[in-house]
Order: C-alpha cells, then structure tokens, then sequence
C-alpha cells in the first residue's frame, strides 16, 4: 500500500494537471512575429471561431499509476464580444480521487483579439478545489494584464481570502500566458512548430523570461516509441518551478494540424515523468 503524503504530493498542481499544460505549451514566438504582420483578422471572422466548443480530453498517469487523473481543454465564447475564454482542467480518479479529496485543478485565460489578429491575455487564472464532505478548500491564483498601464496584477486567495496582491511591471509589450498561446500557436499565426528555436515572452514575478520550443531530438528509445504516432514533436523548456520539476525538459506531440496528442513532463520532483494522451477525437458541443 502506497503512503499518502507521497501520493498527495505526487497529486499536486504541478503533477496532476502538469500533463495537460506540457500538452498545451507549445506556445508562440518573439522570431515569427512578423508572420501575422500581414494578416487582415478582425473580430467577426478571426479563426479562433473554428476551435470553439472543441473538448480535448485526456488520460493522464505517474510512475506505475495508470489513469491517475483525466482532463480536458476547451475554448468558448468569453462574457463580452470578441472575447474567448480558455478552460483546461483535470481531477483525480478512483483511489486517487479518495486520498486527494476529490482534487480538481483549472486553468482559465480569458483573451481577447489583439494586435495583427493575436489572442491576447486578459487575465489567466489558476483554482485548485478539494473537496470532502467534512472540509472543502480552494487556492486562486490570478494574473491580470493592464497593457495600457504596462502592469500585471499578481492576486492569491485561499478559502475567500486574499493573502497576496501585488502589481508588476510588464516588461514586453506582447505577452501570452500558456492557454493564449497555445491557440495562437494551433491557428498557425507563429509560424511551422517543430522546426526552428522558437522563443516565447512570458510574464514571471522575478523577470522577463522565455519558454523556448524547439523540435524534439536525441531522446530515448522509450520515449521515441512514445512519441511514434506523432508527426510534431517538440522540446520545450520552462522555468522548474512551473511544474514541479528537477530539470526544464517537457516533451510533446502534436498530428498535423497540430492538435495537442500527448506529452511528458521530465523528472516531476525528483520522481519520475508524468505522461499524457488524448484519449478521444476532437469533437463540438452544441450551444
């Protein structure tokens, strides 16, 4: 029998949900910008509309824990014209889902169509809920983008009470959060993913920093039988405290239009990888 505090920490933010944000970090770059200078989008036709109501759902495991949780991102129309808001979440299942409390992490960005047709962060958040019949707890951490201002707004609340809120300077004028990123990445507007170092402006408390993408190369032999079915494979590589890990290795797998298929998250606390794979076909809800 496996001991709890292990479990649960192996359950936390940066292992339960880390899976599906490897899947959605194949994120956009400072070098391509220049391929959406040409691009006449506005709000009534931009293709973001083609992945609304998209639900991608996947599996996800940890060490010798086969479908320890399950996720899934989606896009929807967000609260005001020309706005969309991005929602990926996953829970815990079975025995998983009992010694965690039923935990549940969500990741939202609420964007907007910016400069050259970009999707632009609003504001991104993140919820991490337990929840048992004799207690409940919930942690929000949120980050909003005032661009004329060039300031980020860095909030923490935990059980109704804010207990962190600070103001940051922007340091670059176009920055994308994982969620914003991904989708301007999927509607191509970044130039081919998988080919070339791509380099991404990213907020972070302590500085200006970059996620880097670049293709996937001199892997091992287990993880290159993973990756087989996928035609895009890339290496991304961001700060450890992201997701909890030793080193900055993610690795994930896109098909040809570059829908997300699955990922790995190197060396999570010092324990080994979390792996992820989309379980179903894309598929649109109604509504």
């Amino acid at each position: 029998m496996f001991c709890l505090p292990v479990l649960d920490l192996m359950l936390t933010r940066k292992v339960a949900l880390s899976v599906l944000l490897i899947l959605s970090c194949e994120l956009c770059a400072v070098a391509v910008f220049a391929d959406t200078q040409s691009r006449t989008l506005n709000d009534q036709h931009h293709p973001v509309e083609a992945l609304l109501n998209e639900r991608l759902v996947y599996d996800i495991s940890f060490l010798w824990f086969d479908h320890l949780a399950e996720g899934f991102i989606e896009c929807t129309p967000g609260p005001d014209d020309g706005t969309f808001l991005v929602t990926m979440e996953a829970k815990t299942l079975g025995v998983a889902a009992f010694f965690t409390r039923n935990r549940v992490e969500k990741f939202q960005t609420l964007m907007r169509i910016g400069d050259q047709g970009l999707l632009q962060p609003l504001w991104h958040s993140s919820h991490t809920l337990r929840d048992r019949a004799e207690s409940r707890s919930e942690k929000i951490t949120q980050y909003t983008f005032d661009y004329k201002s060039r300031q980020v707004r860095f909030q923490k609340i935990k059980n109704g009470q804010a207990y962190a809120d600070q103001w940051f300077d922007m340091v670059d004028e176009q920055i994308f959060d994982i969620l914003s990123a991904l989708y301007n990445l999927r509607l191509g507007f970044f130039g081919p993913v998988g080919q070339q170092r791509i380099l991404i402006p990213t907020f972070h408390r302590k500085g200006r920093q970059e996620i880097i993408v670049a293709p996937l190369l001199n892997i091992s032999k287990k993880d290159e039988r993973f990756f087989a079915p996928d035609p895009i494979r890339t290496r991304i590589l961001v700060d450890p405290s992201v997701f909890g890990t030793k080193g900055r290795d993610i690795f994930a797998g896109f098909d040809s239009s570059l829908r997300p298929q699955r990922g790995i998250i190197k060396n999570v606390i010092g324990l080994g990888d979390v792996k992820g794979v989309l379980r179903s076909p894309a598929h649109h809800q109604g509504g």
